[in-house]
């Protein structure tokens, strides 16, 4: 299924806040290409496909992993997943608790798609906890989905090391005082916290993963 390259509707209004409102996310924003955007890519299974497999490891790792799991299946959905045996998907490089996570997590798309349906309704925190209760997905996972499935424009992932290294970087702080000074700038980004995350993102690896 090819899915519409859309740019979220607050994205333009998103970067003229966050140019006014700091200087440092405005620099960023300026050095980078304009026609680059936040969008959906991907199925809400391949979506949590993607995450599941980038859970606490590095970006090269985990797409050397998924160009294995695509070699061999050609296109992921939740059927084909099911249907491959888990030795088979150990012997691509996916641990047996991943493969867990990821098959219950199809099961869930087959069986009760509702449950994805009803997170689009829901506020972020209310989404956040929801997901949660998936095995497998804590809030960092959560925060991906809500970020590049649902193009939400608040999320801001505290865990994700991406964003704490570049924000680090690029605010001159110390990684032991990136919680207390990321909560300040949060005050400044609201109500686009995604946005400026993306963009942070980005001055560290313009090629930045796409969940």
């Amino acid at each position: 299924m090819k899915l519409k390259d859309t740019k979220p509707h607050y994205w333009d209004e998103a970067k003229k806040y966050l140019k006014k409102s700091d200087s440092i996310i405005s620099k960023i924003i300026h050095v980078q290409k304009n026609d680059t955007y936040l969008t959906r890519k991907h199925t809400t299974f391949q979506t949590f496909f993607k995450i599941v497999i980038g859970q606490q490891i590095s970006i090269e790792a985990a797409s050397s992993i998924e160009r294995r799991i695509r070699k061999k299946i050609k296109s992921i959905s939740p059927k084909k997943l099911i249907n491959i045996a888990d030795r088979d998907l150990r012997e691509l490089g996916l641990s047996f608790r991943k493969i867990k996570y990821i098959k219950e997590i199809a099961e869930r798309c087959i069986n009760d798609s509702k449950f994805f349906l009803d997170i689009k309704l829901l506020s972020d925190s209310e989404a956040i906890k929801s997901l949660s209760s998936l095995y497998g997905i804590g809030p960092w996972s959560a925060e991906m989905f809500l970020i590049f499935q649902l193009n939400r424009q608040n999320i801001l992932p505290t865990g994700d090391v991406g964003l704490i290294n570049s924000f680090c970087k690029n605010y001159q702080i110390d990684k032991k005082d990136f919680l207390i000074e990321v909560s300040k700038q949060k005050q400044i980004w609201e109500p686009y916290c995604t946005v400026a995350t993306w963009y942070l993102w980005r001055d560290i690896d313009e090629d930045t993963v796409q969940y």
